[in-house]
């Protein structure tokens, strides 16, 4: 079975170069791990080390790591901020295994958290990675404190027909011209800015995702079983999914904040940055407390 991988050493090479300039010009400073899993190697950047728990964000498909950038000056201030390179996505991990579903992608983060050493954290995803996030509420609960899930992708509503045929024309002609069509339709016609958008179309042309489930449909079940703290922000004008079906069945979990940000679209956390940013860094700060003995847990050391 082929895995997730790019294209071409030369494809390789392409997004690196932009994956490195992203990190070192629009980062604070930070530093890398690779942690073992069952899966892949998994590469973790992290910055900030204030006193509250650990904030772990997963980017959304064709995203990694770096394209963060815009939310940190709002969360790395208060806590350790770690940026997963999401395992079958462009970045610096590298798939080993396939992921079948959607529980075994949960026991791919539940192992990535134990070998960084964080006990208890924040969970923040983004697009396929909020709806990554919401499963694993569902599947493996323990480590985290909340779930903030920015934009999900399929995990409260449908995908729109059209967001496959853009993304399809995309990755069937390799055009860098229609990559950035695609994105720039994704944030409701306005341009993703450089060098993020140079990233995430290398991303899109140059990489493949191979043997990992999509981002999960949560059932009305699964989400009314959800007891943790969750907040679900979502963009008025996001061209992505219907945003009134997915407000409607994210208030099915018992314990949630829906936010419907105005004026923003898919690429909420980009477009609107300190809003977001300080509708997050709240939520986060609320829910600091460790319920069994009222300290943070700090993230330790890779154990790999």
């Amino acid at each position: 079975m082929e895995l997730s991988g790019f294209t071409s050493t030369a494809a390789r090479d392409r997004f690196t170069e932009r994956y490195e300039q992203l990190l070192t010009t629009r980062w604070p400073p930070h530093t890398r791990a690779t942690v073992a899993t069952s899966f892949g190697p998994t590469a973790v950047v992290t910055a900030g080390d204030g006193p509250g728990l650990p904030a772990v964000l997963l980017a959304g498909g064709s995203a990694n790591a770096a394209t963060w950038a815009p939310l940190l000056p709002s969360l790395s201030a208060d806590r350790p901020v770690i940026a997963v390179d999401v395992l079958g996505e462009a970045g610096g991990s590298t798939q080993t295994a396939p992921i079948p579903d959607a529980p075994n992608r949960a026991r791919w983060l539940d192992e990535v958290l134990t070998g960084l050493g964080v006990d208890r954290a924040h969970l923040v995803g983004h697009s396929a990675g909020g709806a990554i996030a919401l499963a694993q509420s569902v599947h493996h609960p323990s480590r985290l404190a909340t779930v903030t899930a920015l934009e999900p992708a399929r995990a409260l509503a449908p995908v729109r027909a059209l967001f496959f045929v853009r993304l399809l024309a995309v990755m069937l002609t390799g055009s860098r011209r229609r990559a950035a069509a695609y994105l720039r339709w994704c944030r409701g016609g306005k341009d993703v800015p450089s060098p993020v958008r140079e990233l995430l179309a290398s991303a899109l042309v140059d990489h493949r995702s191979r043997a990992v489930p999509p981002p999960p449909r949560l059932s009305d079940e699964e989400l009314s079983s959800i007891t943790l703290p969750v907040l679900v922000a979502l963009g008025a004008d996001s061209p992505v999914h219907a945003v009134d079906i997915a407000a409607r069945r994210a208030r099915l979990v018992s314990n949630v904040a829906v936010h419907v940000v105005e004026g923003a679209a898919h690429g909420l956390f980009s477009e609107r940055p300190e809003e977001v940013g300080q509708l997050v860094s709240e939520f986060l700060a609320r829910h600091d407390a460790d319920p069994d003995d009222g300290r943070n847990h700090r993230a330790g050391s890779p154990t790999a």
